[in-house]
């Protein structure tokens, strides 16, 4: 699908248009190389079809024998370490062991041995694997019969030899480490049983643990026992009397089921006691004298001894209640001095208590170190046995299935060779094509110019043929080729050029045989039959020959007014196109001559200006001689001519940096030789539009 201009205009659009662009050109290009160059491949595809065919055909008969080797199971013994290969890549990497060089050499060796008599010769090995299967096909291809089959028999037993060793050497390593691993462990469990046996000599084992055991119940004991009296002190010094003697009576109660509990102190004797049975009498009284009072008066005999007893009574309390303070204090103190006297034993057991579990901790620690590593050399001592039960039993899973079957006689394929060497020549005729392509650098379309160029492309001149390479006249017939120079000549007319209109144009090239000359005769007679007085200069001093297309002599001319030995009257010529003059080369320059001096010839560009609409210069080429880029910067405007199939990018680009550094004005390229078929060349397309047999008239401009 084409891009449309908004799809262009936006910086995607714009990279895939040129994308599209480089893809077309490229394509362009090897379109090209093929056509021309269509023989290669062709050649090449023949070449290798015949030497497919000269090597199948002279090729001496080839035998070969074919056997079988197929991946068996195998028994698992529990006491048998197994040796075990990687299962994922496990047919490939056989195959290549198969046919690996080391297997070779062995089998080469083994067929010799046994086969003294036998000429050693090449011999092919071709190894598969069945499909669907575990079996692997092993075929041989050789000169000799014999040989062939005793090679394929050598193969496929020292292969098996070969894996037996891989696997043996494994075993050996295997155990070497490992026995290493257990002379190194049976050092370090010496180690550990001496040292629990010294330590065993310096402490009995059972006398520790009972003492840590007992000591450990006997801190218990101090420990609730310290904590009863703490508990005990705490109430005594926190609760009033009145309370601790409640305590008391509760404490008596409940001693009596325990005798030997801690509070058996209080037990209900001393001051304590008397303060209660005081203050038990006291409440009688007291309530005898409630009961009197209500019949007797406070005067009444009985009720004043009863109130002389109650003050006796008091008094006494007074006396037990002192008592019963300093018990209470006294108690305090013997639970102070019980309390130190316990944390004191109980400072001194934790140290002991502690010292025997360190111990005992010493001891599990040697103990656990030496099962340990007792149960660690076990396991080695047991894998050791394991992987020599294993170099000991055949553990291979492969084995040969059939050995090699009577050799036959085996042709090739003519068919299939033929296919690949046909296909390898064309490729190789294709990699020569596109080889080609990238060295080649000269322009195959207009589209690749102005992809390198930043130049505008004035004008397309068609391919034609030798018939019709004439210069242009009145009335030419090749309406294509007049089209082609008119569009040239309207890039001229409207060529945008300030304050002044150019005038005069020099024609050049890169190098010589572009079609530069024949091009700027064509050009100025076209711009003769529009009516334009003009004035065409072969300024091409060393090899110029335009005055024997017009049948003129070549002096007087350019070389002589240059030289001021003549003047442009006496030089400028007339030719049977109306309108057009012609300046012819002069005397040719002899080689390693110094080019005319540019103010000559700016002088005379001057003169000429005045005298003619158009001066159309046909120069030298550029990298020839140095005359065209000497002139080129005196002129108003320069055209580039382009050939196509022919230019180099490379000495094209040469060409326009040294016109560059001149100065020179390079209005625009022409490209020449355009193929009229290409989509490049528009006008090809149209040609219904040029059929005319009558030339039309042109007008003056």
């Amino acid at each position: 699908m084409p891009a449309t201009y908004s799809d262009i205009t936006t910086p995607a659009g714009a990279q895939q248009h040129e994308r599209a662009e480089i893809l077309q050109l490229t394509f362009q290009r090897y379109k090209y190389m093929l056509q021309n160059w269509w023989w290669i491949p062709l050649l090449t595809t023949a070449i290798g079809l015949g030497l497919q065919a000269w090597m199948v055909l002279s090729a001496p008969p080839q035998y070969q024998s074919n056997g079988r080797l197929m991946v068996s199971g195998k028994i698992a013994l529990p006491e048998g370490a197994v040796y075990n290969e990687e299962a994922a890549n496990f047919f490939g990497t056989q195959l290549e062991l198969l046919q690996s060089s080391e297997v070779a050499r062995r089998a080469d060796a083994r067929v010799m041995a046994l086969n003294p008599n036998l000429e050693k010769v090449p011999v092919k090995l071709f190894a598969s694997i069945l499909p669907k299967t575990s079996i692997f096909a092993v075929s041989a291809q050789g000169l000799q019969p014999q040989q062939t089959k005793a090679y394929l028999d050598a193969v496929m037993d020292e292969y098996i030899a070969y894996r037996k060793s891989m696997r043996s050497d494994k075993s050996d390593v295997t155990l070497s480490a490992i026995t290493d691993q257990v002379v190194d462990l049976e050092k370090n469990l010496r180690k550990a049983e001496d040292e629990l046996l010294n330590w065993q000599k310096e402490n009995n084992v059972v006398f520790l643990q009972e003492e840590g055991n007992s000591a450990g119940t006997y801190l218990a004991q101090l420990n609730r026992q310290l904590a009863n009296l703490n508990t005990e002190y705490q109430l005594l010094e926190t609760l009033s009397l009145e309370q601790n003697l409640e305590r008391q009576n509760r404490v008596e109660a409940m001693a009596k089921n325990e005798p030997e509990s801690m509070n058996s102190i209080m037990r209900g004797f001393g001051p304590a006691a008397d303060y209660l049975k005081a203050r038990q009498e006291l409440q009688l009284l007291r309530a005898q004298l409630v009961e009197m009072g209500v019949n007797l008066k406070p005067r009444h005999p009985k009720m004043a001894e009863l109130s002389q007893r109650i003050a006796m009574q008091e008094r006494l309390m007074e006396i037990f209640q002192g008592q019963t303070k300093e018990q209470f204090a006294s108690q305090m103190d013997s639970l102070r001095v019980q309390i130190k006297n316990i944390q004191a034993s109980v400072k001194e057991w934790e140290v002991k208590a502690l010292d025997l579990s360190r111990r005992l901790g010493e001891y599990e620690r040697l103990k656990s170190k030496v099962e340990r590593l007792k149960g660690l050399y076990e396991k080695l001592l047991a894998s050791v046995q394991s992987v020599d039960v294993n170099r000991n039993i055949d553990q291979d899973v492969v084995m040969v299935m059939e050995y090699g079957t009577p050799p036959s006689v085996v042709r090739p394929d003519l068919g299939r060779a033929l296919l690949m060497g046909g296909l390898g020549g064309f490729a190789v005729g294709l990699g020569i094509l596109l080889l080609i392509g990238k060295l080649d650098d000269r322009y195959i379309s207009v589209s690749e110019l102005e992809a390198h160029s930043e130049l505008d492309v004035v004008g397309l001149i068609p391919r034609l043929k030798a018939s019709e390479m004439q210069v242009l006249e009145t009335n030419d017939k090749r309406h294509i080729l007049v089209e082609s120079f008119r569009n040239i000549r309207s890039s001229i007319l409207f060529m945008p050029a300030g304050d002044y209109n150019p005038k005069s144009f020099l024609v050049s090239s890169a190098i010589p045989g572009e079609g530069k000359s024949t091009l700027a005769m064509d050009l100025a007679v076209t711009m003769a039959l529009a009516g334009s007085k003009t004035l065409l200069v072969d300024a091409d001093l060393r090899r110029g020959r335009l005055n024997r297309h017009f049948a003129v002599q070549s002096e007087p001319g350019l070389a002589e007014i240059l030289k001021e030995q003549s003047t442009y009257e006496k030089a400028v010529v007339s030719t049977q196109i109306p309108n057009l003059s012609f300046i012819p080369r002069g005397k040719a320059l002899a080689a390693g001559t110094e080019p005319v001096p540019s103010a000559n010839f700016s002088k005379l560009v001057s003169q000429l200006h005045d005298r003619y609409d158009y001066i159309i210069i046909d120069s030298c080429p550029v990298l020839a001689a140095d005359d065209s880029s000497a002139m080129a910067p005196l002129v108003d405007a320069v055209f580039f001519v382009v050939r196509a199939r022919f230019t180099s990018a490379r000495l094209f680009i040469r060409s326009l940096k040294l016109l560059a550094v001149r100065g020179v004005n390079v209005r625009g390229l022409i490209y020449n030789c355009a193929e009229m078929g290409s989509s490049d060349y528009p006008y090809y397309q149209y040609k219904e539009y040029h059929r005319t047999t009558t030339a039309p008239t042109v007008a003056k401009t």
